[in-house]
């Protein structure tokens, strides 16, 4: 006690003061130890992003501690619905079950173990983890966990739809995507409202018919572009008239008199080509042609023989031929 209080009144420190000082210590002690554990769960829960364009393909490396009593383990390829890919290594990699636009790739020499996800759409996107782990040696053993976002950047369509009324309307297509900006143009100009959006598409209704013609726009931006996306289209090409735009009814039209113009012109030329083979196979006026006269005919012949008076020459009687 006589040392105690010694020290108290070398520092000036009162029994309250000094238990200040060790909760405060204690404190920044239990504060360090924290901030260390949370750095750790933040590495292993490190998420990394991988931008792509639609189409293409994106790897997935799954990082872990390699080890050398490794004689079975699992790799897993997964969303936070469901399980994409597993493959079980036993002096080979044997697949469990696995998506079939997903392949695995297994470098022996440096025991890299990645997933590679072919031909990404706009549904795909999402956070990927790969958690490769050991059944034996017992007992199992996590060796690494690996988190990746994989973002499709978004693709705009921009077309010409029906309301069930029969009114037209524009539909801007771009997928579902969180924080996505989506804008309607009308020449030049920002429409913020008579719009509607479900599951990634923005709907636009027309105003009736009218003789001008008006630019609309659809204007998309996304973290995931450096640039934002921008779809023009006429008004001109959804008003239309039985189902077939006005344009395309004035195009048919026209092609169809061509055809009929050139119909008539061909039947014409025909009709004048043949008038003048007739006209050029009729004999000449005053032109008389006499029949070949027909010598076995019976008149013909009482005509020829007329010229010799009263004998007329008296038919031969057929001769009988006795074959007995």
């Amino acid at each position: 006690m006589r040392r105690l209080s010694k020290r108290r009144r070398d520092r000036n420190l009162t029994l309250p003061q000094e238990r200040a000082m060790c909760f405060s210590l204690i404190c920044c002690g239990w504060m360090l130890l924290s901030s260390v554990f949370a750095f750790g769960n933040a590495a292993a829960n490190n998420t990394t992003t991988l931008f792509v364009n639609r189409g293409q393909s994106a790897k997935i490396t799954c990082n872990y501690r390699r080890t050398n009593d490794t004689e079975i383990m699992t790799v897993n390829l997964q969303t936070l619905s469901h399980t994409l890919c597993s493959y079980l290594h036993v002096d080979s990699w044997r697949k469990q079950d696995c998506k079939d636009n997903i392949r695995l790739i297994w470098i022996k020499e440096i025991m890299e173990i990645s997933f590679e996800l072919l031909n990404l759409q706009n549904q795909d996107t999402g956070t990927y983890t790969c958690t490769v782990k050991r059944i034996a040696k017992p007992p199992e053993k996590d060796l690494g966990v690996e988190r990746v976002q994989v973002i499709v950047r978004p693709v705009l369509s921009l077309s010409c739809e029906k309301w069930p009324n029969g009114s037209p309307m524009l539909v801007c297509s771009v997928g579902f995507y969180h924080s996505l900006e989506q804008l309607w143009i009308k020449d030049g100009d920002v429409l913020n409202s008579s719009h509607k959006s479900f599951n990634g598409s923005s709907y636009l209704e027309l105003p009736p018919h009218t003789i001008s013609d008006t630019i609309y726009s659809c204007w998309v931006n996304h973290s995931s572009l450096n640039q934002p996306l921008v779809g023009n289209l006429s008004s001109s090409v959804c008003y239309e008239r039985g189902g077939v735009t006005v344009k395309v009814v004035f195009i048919i039209s026209s092609v169809l008199a061509v055809f009929l113009i050139i119909a008539f012109m061909f039947i014409a030329v025909m009709c004048k080509c043949y008038r003048r083979a007739r006209s050029q196979s009729v004999p000449p006026v005053g032109m008389s042609v006499t029949p070949e006269p027909f010598l076995h005919d019976h008149l013909h012949s009482e005509a020829l023989y007329s010229t010799l008076g009263d004998h007329h020459p008296v038919p031969c009687s057929p001769i009988e031929v006795n074959t007995e």
